[in-house]
């Protein structure tokens, strides 16, 4: 009896918090809880007037990573160097009353919400200049208190930067690969799902899983800009290759297909010639996305031909079952399924030896791939 899809659909269990992601956050409140407290300290040996918002700063631009930080706290001082020029020049020219000041600032803060569209790291700019034009005092000259701003906020930044950077930092590089192996374990997942729907004949239906591992894929690339950054700016060695996430992306798209595939059986006549050798395969593949998944976190050599000698085999029993008389009678819907998913797995397996490739030249290995 067929198991229906319904019963053997939805995502992996989401996993429960570990240990290492308390520790992580237990690290980040240490850097947080320091970083305030310099500033602080800081912003009262040189008498700020208002040097909270230094530590406002800190609190914005703390993240989780250094490229995330030092990205954040980079775009905050451009957004308040913006923001402060042009709210002290509305001070300067707009007479100190009410209506004229109100006038000013819906322009200002108009213009600078038109402005941040176009150039995204100003968003905070328009907030700058209001507090500059609502908080400026005429007892201080505009220059002095629009400088005094500027310094404060980047007195916050570079303490959350530096912070970020020596105390336990963690890389915006490592999140990143520490993310893509966690989706190379869902695949891994996935493919033992659909390796038991092969080997028994069943419908599965893996949809909500892929929508999920999509959904991580997309989030792990926004990332990657804090992990450019973060090199751009020399705070890291190395950073990571735009083909990794490709390779996920096309590995992702042909596990989506067969996943469309199992979700109605093959006919028993198919299953049982080679339905346990694509098992094999599939099961295969998933050993080897772990695998990636591990040289990813920890490094490591990929033994590629886990591969090859599972393809191979299942090779052999497909090419057989072609030339049988079980496949004459296979209707054609089930003839064009089966042979879309022979042509899928190879493609799988080959970006699965490509995403290997660049997982080696990411960390600079010059071993070559086995043949």
């Amino acid at each position: 009896m067929i198991e229906p899809a319904s019963r053997q659909s939805g995502p992996p269990p989401p996993p429960k918090t570990s240990t290492f992601q308390t520790k992580r956050a237990a690290i980040q409140a240490l850097r947080v809880m320091i970083a305030c407290t310099v500033t602080y300290a800081v912003s009262q040996l040189l008498h700020l007037q208002q040097g909270y918002w230094a530590v406002f700063t800190v609190l914005i631009v703390m993240q989780a990573s250094v490229g995330a930080t030092a990205g954040m706290a980079v775009d905050r001082l451009v957004a308040t160097v913006a923001g402060a020029v042009l709210g002290g020049i509305a001070v300067f020219l707009t007479p100190h009353e009410p209506l004229p000041i109100g006038v000013a600032l819906i322009s200002v803060v108009g213009f600078a919400s038109f402005v941040s569209v176009r150039a995204p790291r100003l968003k905070n700019a328009g907030l700058t200049a209001a507090i500059v034009m609502l908080t400026h005092s005429q007892a201080v000259p505009v220059e002095v208190f629009v400088i005094d701003r500027i310094a404060e906020i980047t007195l916050g930044g570079v303490i959350g930067v530096l912070a970020s950077l020596f105390i336990l930092p963690t890389r915006s590089r490592t999140v990143v690969l520490d993310r893509f192996a966690s989706a190379l374990d869902v695949m891994a997942q996935i493919m033992r799902m659909l390796a038991a729907a092969a080997e028994k004949g069943e419908a599965v239906s893996a949809a909500e899983a892929n929508i999920g591992l999509r959904q991580s894929l997309v989030a792990t690339e926004a990332l990657l800009t804090d992990a450019q950054r973060e090199r751009s700016l020399w705070l890291a060695k190395q950073g990571i290759s735009d083909a990794i996430p490709r390779s996920l992306w096309r590995i992702r798209n042909d596990m989506t297909y067969v996943s469309h595939l199992f979700e109605a059986p093959f006919p028993v006549e198919v299953v049982e010639a080679i339905g346990p050798q694509a098992a094999l395969v599939l099961r295969a593949q998933a050993a080897f996305a772990e695998a990636c998944g591990k040289a990813l976190r920890e490094g490591g050599d990929i033994d590629s031909d886990r591969l090859s000698d599972a393809d191979s085999a299942f090779q052999a029993v497909f090419d057989a079952f072609q030339h049988s008389e079980a496949a004459q009678s296979v209707a054609f819907s089930d003839s064009g399924r089966l042979f879309g998913f022979d042509f899928t797995l190879r493609r799988i397996r080959q970006n699965f030896l490509d995403l290997a490739d660049r997982i080696r030249e990411s960390r600079g290995d010059e071993s070559e791939r086995p043949t």
